[in-house]
């Protein structure tokens, strides 16, 4: 169940989501410092925050995913096959959480628009 949202912070907290396309990740930023320094509702803080970290996740899955195909492949003596069979395998399945995550960004800003 989704928190209702004031009609007067539909734009900013549709803003937040839909910023995936323009701006990832900075006007999530912009808008919780902002509200660090102001008296923002409640509700822009929580679209602020589930915007960026719906927008960081792909960014920090491939992060962890560099580092451990790159850590797998110093510090053991595992086939070269295998490892980029599985790296190809695991990247695939990044590249569709990023998209799905892209789609639900969108989602989430329609609907805050349409309500």
């Amino acid at each position: 169940m989704q928190p209702q949202v004031q009609s007067e912070h539909r734009v900013i907290n549709g803003l937040s989501y839909l910023s995936v396309i323009f701006m990832p990740v900075g006007f999530p930023l912009l808008v919780l410092i902002t509200a660090a320094f102001t008296q923002l509702a409640p509700d822009v803080t929580r679209s602020a925050r589930h915007a960026l970290i719906l927008q960081l996740l792909p960014f920090i899955c491939f992060i962890v995913l560099a580092f451990s195909i790159g850590g797998i492949s110093l510090f053991t003596s595992v086939n070269g096959r295998f490892l980029a069979g599985s790296g190809l395998i695991i990247g695939a399945a990044l590249v569709l959480l990023s998209v799905v995550l892209y789609l639900y960004n969108i989602y989430r800003a329609i609907r805050i628009f349409a309500a």
